[in-house]
Formats: C-alpha cells, sequence, structure tokens
C-alpha cells in the first residue's frame, strides 16, 4: 500500500486486462458511501464481464480519504479480539510460532498486533502509511517469517505491486497470509445490500475468490491453507460476519456511527433481530472473505 494519490482513471482491470468500458451500462452501478462523511455522495462501479472483478471508478486522493478514517477509531474490544483469536487460529495452524517475526501489512492502528503482543507474539510489527504513527516500515534482518496481508488489497488499485511488496519483505520459507473480500455474487444493478462490501470510496478492487487463488499462485510460492468465510466468522457470540453486517445496517450504514459504544449499544437493546444474529450469525453467513496462506520458496543453490 503505497503512499499515492489516485487521481488517473483506470483504463483496464488489473486481473485480466479487460478495458474498462463505462459507456456499457449493463456493467455498471452506483451506490453510496459507507461513512458519515460520504454517506450522500454517490460512487460508480464497473463489474469485469471477464473475470468478475469489482472496480471503483472513480479517482480518489488517498491522503484525504484516509485523513479521517473511522475505523482507525477501532478498539480491542471483545468483537475484535474473538474475530482475531479466529485469524491467530489460522496462522497458529500452518506453524506460526511466537519467536517469529510478523509484520501486519496494512495494520490500521494497528489492533491485531497488540492481540498478538497480548498472546506472547512479541517480535510483531505495524506498518500503515495512512495511519499516525505506524507510516514507517519496519526491518527484520534476512526478512519477516510472516507477512499479513490483511483487508488490504481491496485498498489497493495496484494489487501486484503491493504482492510483490510483501514477498520482498518475506523470507525464503517465509508464510504470507492474504484475506480480502469475494466480488462474484455481487450484483451490480443491486449494490444497496452490499454497501459494507464494497466500502466506498475506501475499497478499490475486490476480487473473485478464483481470482485471489490465480493472481497469488502466480508468484513463486506453495498454497498451503485457503477458506472462503471470513476470519469476522466465529462461533463466539457477537463475533461473526453477519451480526456485524445487520448492525451496520441498522446504522443505516455509518461507520462513524458504529464507532460510538454508547450508540452501538443502544442499537443493540432496541433491536431484538441483533440478538438473534449475535449468538447465531455465523450459521446465516451474509457474505464471504476468501483468504490464502502461501509459503514462499526457498531458492535452489546455483
Amino acid at each position: 500500500m503505497s503512499k499515492t494519490e489516485s487521481k488517473v482513471k483506470l483504463e483496464s482491470c488489473p486481473v485480466c486486462q479487460s478495458k474498462i468500458d463505462d459507456s456499457s451500462p449493463e456493467n455498471l452501478g452506483k451506490v453510496r458511501g459507507n461513512t458519515e462523511r460520504f454517506k450522500n455522495t454517490e460512487f460508480n462501479i464497473w463489474k469485469c464481464p471477464n473475470c468478475r472483478t469489482l472496480l471503483a471508478i472513480d479517482p480518489v486522493d488517498f491522503d484525504d480519504i484516509y485523513s479521517d478514517y473511522p475505523l482507525n477509531e477501532r478498539k480491542l474490544d471483545a468483537f475484535a479480539k474473538g474475530t482475531f483469536s479466529n485469524l491467530l487460529a489460522r496462522l497458529k495452524k500452518v506453524g506460526v510460532k511466537k519467536t517469529d517475526y510478523i509484520l501486519d501489512y496494512g495494520s490500521g492502528r494497528g489492533l491485531f498486533v497488540e492481540y498478538l503482543k497480548q498472546k506472547g507474539y512479541m517480535n510483531s510489527f505495524s506498518y500503515d502509511p495512512y495511519c499516525l504513527g505506524f507510516k514507517e516500515l519496519p526491518i527484520s534482518q534476512g526478512g519477516f517469517d510472516v507477512v499479513i496481508n490483511n483487508d488490504v488489497l481491496e485498498h489497493c488499485e495496484d494489487i501486484h505491486k503491493v504482492i510483490n511488496h510483501n514477498f520482498e519483505l518475506l523470507k525464503e520459507g517465509g508464510v504470507l497470509y492474504i484475506g480480502t473480500p469475494e466480488s462474484d455474487p455481487v450484483n451490480i444493478k443491486n449494490l444497496e445490500p452490499e454497501i459494507m462490501r464494497l466500502h466506498q470510496p475506501f475499497h478499490r478492487i475486490i476480487l473473485t475468490e478464483k481470482s485471489l487463488h490465480e493472481v497469488v499462485l502466480n508468484y513463486n510460492v506453495s498454497l498451503v491453507a485457503s477458506y472462503k468465510r471470513s476470519y469476522h466468522d466465529t462461533l463466539r457470540p457477537f463475533s461473526n460476519y453477519r451480526f456485524l453486517d445487520e448492525l451496520n445496517k441498522a446504522l443505516g450504514h455509518n461507520l462513524d456511527l458504529a464507532m460510538d459504544e454508547s450508540i452501538t449499544t443502544r442499537t443493540f437493546l432496541l433491536n431484538p433481530q441483533l440478538w438473534f444474529f449475535a449468538i447465531f450469525g455465523y450459521f446465516f453467513p451474509s457474505a464471504y472473505e476468501p483468504a490464502v496462506i502461501v509459503r514462499k520458496s526457498i531458492s535452489k543453490p546455483t
């Protein structure tokens, strides 16, 4: 996630290179933003007819839109801990150890690293060029054992540049985790139900699960694990994607309100349906967020 401005209109799909034709109405849709600042602004979305990638085609200034990003106000609360426990379990399953050097790439305000350190993973570091306090890229001598690119790829317009950078930071034999939303089920002519997934103007590219695999496995890696469901989806009460989705709907899809604990508590208490999804939401998924875990290949001696 390089610190750049996007003020140039995209011309082709970054996945399959199909030419973007914004004059073809069947591939175009509009959706409003889901923050206080952008709730009354409509954004243009193009769905590639070839690979089904979703692209936000309105140019933006990254420094500007992230200057007051609501999700940077998140706290390490019970919901976050519940979902982070699921993410950590995935990493542990592929052999990530407490002594490993771990980089959370595109970390926001560093909540996952805070959680990791609470769990004893003391060599964990955060990097996010748009979040104060984490703008400097940490360095690990010889590379990191683990790089986490979670809920990041969709915020970038040059996904290949980002993935390349991840592998440059990773030591040979190291593990890269990439998780991102799924575009395939999205109906371009009915985007209102997808406001949270589309998250405009912040999400720039949303891949299909198939495209995610194809893009990442094009590198010199071996696939270690893959997931279809979001790491947000757990059996713990309140820690599932459907509950998060329903809560945001009840708040009018306004993330600024979702960051206000008093408002979310009052909304929850007054909405019996939210009680149901808080407990049983795992069994009624509203969206998927595929993830892959790959291992960087070790170069053969010449």
